[in-house]
């Protein structure tokens, strides 16, 4: 069963018992709205280069970000077949031709994988859905970044729930170009994964800093969250000739924990979270 809602200017179908994005979009009218205002200030509207968005979902990132982004290009890259067909039909709905949808998963190499399926009509979080959940799977095309990522690539978000260093070694020649900003998931309950992440960028000479994004904001246009406290744990990881002008705190080692206190994320309090 499917539902709808407005956010962004933008219209998106999402599963009716989706407890994450869907509802939070509905709700509230933004889900990570934090994440997308980054990427959108790292992204010159005068550019014409390209975002890549691996785990796009519905396209709650990767849709607002081509509707204010128009001359760039949006790779949208979602390995659950029934998340994809909403993405692309989201993509369509909304007029946005700079979209291009990948229902596939993004990896270390070109094989046939399995995948988590899930039915619509079950309620939940579809975000969390990944690789080694128990349950039913079916197949799914996986790609490298390196595969498909053309030569202006500049922005790369992964939230693959615990598989980012698997989609980081297909991205050898990415990194090795050092001209994209990165955005990942760093999990506090995944701790091995996230200094495993950090580690691979840090001995290529990136500079990676914390990142904490609450999922709904205080100042959310259709109401607040219950609990503006809830949200994902990331790291961004900047090239070196790219300047840290949000101000974010450093990761000084891959073993180190991620900062607990609101102080080491002043960029939130433009949206009246202290």
């Amino acid at each position: 069963m499917l539902d709808c809602t407005l956010a962004y200017g933008l219209s998106f179908l999402f599963p009716a018992g989706d407890s994450a994005v869907g509802a939070s979009l509905k709700n509230h009218g933004e889900f990570s709205r934090v994440e997308l205002d980054f990427l959108l200030d790292h992204a010159d509207a005068a550019d014409s280069a390209t975002f890549i968005d691996v785990g796009a979902n519905i396209g709650s990132i990767a849709l607002p970000f081509a509707k204010a982004r128009p001359s760039w290009q949006v790779f949208a890259i979602e390995a659950h077949r029934g998340l994809a067909g909403l993405l692309a039909a989201n993509t369509h709905q909304n007029l946005l031709s700079n979209v291009e949808v990948f229902n596939a998963a993004a990896g270390p190499e070109r094989v046939l994988a399995d995948f988590p399926t899930i039915s619509f009509s079950i309620p939940g979080n579809f975000g969390q859905l990944r690789f080694g959940t128990t349950g039913a799977t079916e197949a799914v095309r996986m790609l490298t970044l390196d595969e498909v990522a053309p030569p202006d690539t500049r922005i790369i978000k992964v939230d693959v729930e615990g598989f980012e260093p698997e989609v980081l070694k297909g991205s050898s020649g990415l990194l090795e170009r050092e001209e994209a900003i990165w955005l990942l998931e760093a999990s506090i309950h995944r701790p091995t994964q996230t200094a495993e992440v950090i580690r691979t960028f840090q001995l290529l000479g990136y500079n990676a800093f914390w990142f904490y994004v609450p999922f709904v904001t205080p100042v959310a246009p259709k109401g607040p969250p219950i609990d503006a406290s809830k949200g994902d744990s990331n790291i961004v990881v900047l090239p070196r000739h790219i300047g840290n002008k949000w101000n974010l705190t450093p990761v000084q080692s891959p073993d180190e924990q991620r900062p607990p206190d609101i102080s080491s994320y002043l960029y939130l309090n433009r949206y009246g979270i202290y």
